[in-house]
């Protein structure tokens, strides 16, 4: 969450009684109420704010503000800030609920967050208006395909309203077509020529007759910043519209309007237009007076372009036109050395004030990085805690734009940032740097940047992982981490948050997606994950679990066990449960597999009593419906399932079970298909793996047999170089489709290795048409144990743990049908 909400950016800006009343701009709105969104794009000084705050307190309808600005570009705050516009607005625990959710720039977390947005907006069935003002500073890619998300899926209780200077980076054209949107343009905001004569006895101006009013309208062509300028221009005739009515208007505004303010004024003003946001006390300290509070009320009963927000303490600000146009004349009139002062005495009032971000973007855009990089050094980790990362890396990347020598600390810290949201490109950027200022700077050799060498080495191990790369090099890396012994540094206590909601470990991006690993590499990393822990000890819990589902997808039950109840004792003691979750419901899958299903929906029923957070209820309850589909019960599962109403594949996958057991295989096949190209697109291999195993059960109960063997062929392809094993066999309906495709296996399928097969065979009820075979490795370890070496020998010559060494031995008993030590022995010996 940001460090300090504002509450004047979620609040509705004041409505001046002295705004005309724009009847037709009302009818227009009217008219088109039913659309998803509407979009007011014009330049600066159109009165789009003005019109929406009008429209809106006409309409009286709950209405949820969010003034936009640059800082924003950062997922995490901007949709921080639309969550608690729509909770205070509705009156709501909205934002309580999903706040869980918004602590990770992971895309897939995201996708997740809105989807639960969708779903609590639709639960609150309160009409509502979404208002993003000023959506043009919004340039992140990652929000604008969150908000094409959260329109296509908008509830018809809801409308947004979007006011923007230039075409949003949304898919307009597409909404135009399906009639979800409409636009107004600066054409329809314009003033009618009725609305100019209204405009100027409001202003208790002198009276203009017909021709002078037509000519107004003329020179401003209704431009409600024109006009306004106009009421203010001391030039009888109104020839200085002239210059109005062009790019220029920050210097006409100057020169004809504030330049004829007092003197007190116009350097209140000036020393003021930094400010985002006025707050008098602030404006006091930076002006050296006392009667700010005075001057915003007099400027904005004059309407010289200052807007009162509507917060329980006075806070104004400057209208754009108006900033522009003292910042431009800020530059005329103090020297650099001046500005440079005032811009660090207006930082450091904000920062003083709590709001770090805007002190330090203020900084940073008046190109002060001195200033502005030690307060980022400071609140480094508060931002990494607040998920706010995207804020840091476009601070960063400014940095190194205009080529900042930036510290190692910040240089890490982006790397471990671009590797845990994907950024392939600027993780290499970032990489290529330390690399080469170690080249020339020998800065890991240097005791003071040791703590940052550690995680930096650690970060690149940790990148390896996630893209299911050379675990060779992953064993190095770490072994040198374990010689150098771990380095205390202030992000000891800072988890790398690798899990917000998914009911699989292994469908995290630190999970690798479900690329399990071979069972030698996967062990050995798994190990030394846990002596060196990455430094934060939820990584090594991390192991734990994960080591658990790749163990349970490999049928080595009894590891799985040991491996969960370590991986719950450290959730428990970390309160994490985005791994305690997933291991209850593996836990209540391997109740399911020894038929004890009564025992898992008991386990699960006791564990919702336990958890609040609503996004892991839905999870459990999904689970719960999971074996109510087992033991045969479609009611019960159905009542779970509409309760929950969810696009989780965990949901869809279950869901299409439900449509299986009730004899409906052509309405699951459309939902698998779905699912599969989603995981297709995430690249989930276990989802694709898990949809295309239950597409080839619906086309077996189509009669399609050939279909449903070509399609079981598909995800032995994807399943085997993985060895996915208990996916199969957890599907009770695949056995009869699984022996004819075992009896043809000769015949027709030579593309997948048999010793994947031989290791399946064992789970299932008939014999695999395929030998058993060991890989070199369990070879070796078998020979060993053949001529009586010990476990504890046998890890010592080949440099194993004694618990990869008890692993191998399951896997090897496994593949040769026995299950004893003597049993093997004898095996080998006749």
């Amino acid at each position: 969450m940001p460090q300090t909400l504002l509450s004047s950016k979620i609040t509705m800006p004041h409505h001046s009684p002295t705004l005309i009343e724009r009847t037709q701009l009302f009818d227009l709105f009217d008219q088109h109420i039913h659309v998803k969104l509407t979009i007011l794009r014009a330049p600066a000084g159109y009165g789009k704010t003005s019109i929406l705050t009008s429209w809106l307190k006409n309409k009286k309808e709950t209405t949820a503000w969010v003034s936009l600005d640059a800082a924003d570009n950062d997922p995490i705050r901007y949709w921080t800030y639309i969550l608690h516009a729509i909770a205070r607005s509705s009156k709501s625990e909205i934002d309580q609920i999903l706040a869980p959710l918004l602590n990770s720039q992971d895309p897939a977390t995201l996708e997740f967050f809105i989807y639960s947005l969708l779903e609590e907006m639709n639960a609150i069935q309160q009409p509502i208006s979404i208002v993003l003002d000023d959506y043009h500073v919004i340039e992140n890619p990652v929000i604008h395909q969150l908000m094409t998300q959260f329109v296509e899926y908008l509830p018809s209780h809801a409308h947004i309203y979007m006011s923007s200077r230039s075409v949003p980076a949304l898919p307009i054209a597409k909404w135009r077509v399906k009639q979800w949107i409409h636009e107004i343009h600066s054409g329809h905001l314009r003033f009618t020529l009725q609305e100019v004569k209204r405009f100027f006895s409001c202003k208790h101006l002198p009276a203009l007759n017909h021709q002078q009013l037509q000519a107004i309208l003329d020179k401003t062509e209704g431009w409600v910043a024109g006009l306004l300028l106009t009421s203010f221009a001391h030039d009888p005739d109104i020839e200085a519209l002239e210059e109005a009515a062009q790019p220029f208007i920050s210097e006409f505004l100057w020169q004809e309007i504030i330049h004829n303010l007092p003197s007190e004024t116009q350097q209140f003003l000036l020393r003021t237009s930094l400010l985002q946001e006025l707050d008098p006390a602030i404006c006091d300290q930076l002006t050296k007076q006392t009667n700010s509070l005075e001057q915003l009320e007099h400027l904005e009963a004059k309407g010289l372009f200052t807007i009162r927000l509507q917060s329980k303490q006075p806070i104004f600000r400057y209208h754009h036109l108006l900033a522009e146009a003292l910042q431009m004349e800020l530059t005329r009139q103090f020297s650099k050395q001046d500005i440079r002062n005032l811009v660090l005495e207006t930082s450091q009032f904000i920062y003083d004030q709590g709001d770090y971000i805007s002190a330090i973007e203020l900084a940073l855009k008046h190109g002060q990085y001195d200033l502005a990089t030690p307060w980022m050094t400071d609140h480094l980790v508060q931002l990494f805690l607040s998920g706010q990362t995207a804020t840091f890396m476009r601070w960063l990347h400014q940095l190194r734009r205009d080529q900042y020598k930036v510290s190692y600390e910040m240089l890490v810290i982006g790397f471990l940032t671009s590797i845990s949201t994907t950024e392939v490109e600027a993780a290499s950027s970032l990489m290529e740097e330390l690399e080469l200022r170690q080249l020339t700077e020998q800065w890991m050799e240097q005791e003071e940047h040791a703590a940052m060498t550690y995680i930096y080495e650690s970060a690149k191990a940790f990148a390896i992982v996630a893209a299911g790369g050379d675990l060779q090099l992953v064993e190095q890396i770490m072994r040198k981490q374990l010689a150098k012994g771990h380095i205390p540094s202030r992000w000891d206590h800072v988890p790398i948050p690798y899990n917000s909601f998914e009911y699989k470990l292994l469908r995290t991006s630190i999970g690798s997606k479900g690329k399990l690993q071979t069972m030698e590499q996967g062990t050995v990393i798994s190990e030394l994950f846990r002596e060196t822990s990455l430094q934060t000890a939820n990584v090594t819990a991390f192991s734990y679990g994960v080591a658990a589902e790749s163990l349970y997808e490999r049928n080595l039950i009894p590891f799985t066990h040991k491996e969960i109840e370590m991986a719950l004792k450290l959730g428990h003691q970390l309160q994490d449960p985005g791994l305690c979750i997933p291991m209850y419901l593996l836990k209540a899958k391997i109740y399911i597999q020894q038929n004890q299903i009564s025992s898992a929906v008991a386990m699960l029923t006791q564990l919702l009593e336990d958890v609040t957070e609503k996004h892991w209820r839905t999870s459990i309850q999904i689970m719960q419906a999971y074996c109510h589909i087992i033991a045969g019960d479609s009611h019960q599962a159905e009542l779970i399932l509409q309760s929950i109403q969810s696009k989780q594949p965990f949901w869809l996958l279950v869901h299409a079970r439900l449509l299986l057991l009730k004899e409906k295989p052509n309405e699951a096949l459309t939902s698998l298909i779905q699912i599969k190209m989603k995981g297709q697109q995430e690249e989930q291999i276990a989802t694709i793996i898990e949809a295309t195993i239950l597409e080839a059960i619906c086309q077996y109960r189509l009669g399609h047999q050939e279909l449903a063997l070509e399609t079981l062929h598909e995800a032995f392809e994807l399943a085997a170089p993985f060895y996915y094993v208990r996916s199969f066999l957890d599907e009770k309906d695949l056995e009869p489709l699984l022996e004819i495709y075992f009896e043809q296996l000769h015949q027709r399928w030579e593309s997948i290795p048999t010793v994947y097969f031989s290791y399946l065979k064992e789970g299932t009820a008939f014999p695999a048409k395929a030998p058993s075979m060991l890989t070199q490795r369990e070879k070796d370890i078998y020979d060993l144990l053949v001529d009586g070496i010990t476990n504890r020998e046998i890890a010592k010559r080949l440099h194993l743990s004694e618990g990869t060494v008890r692993v191998y031995l399951s896997t090897i008993y496994s593949k040769l049908g026995v299950n004893s030590r003597a049993k093997a022995i004898a095996l080998k010996k006749h």
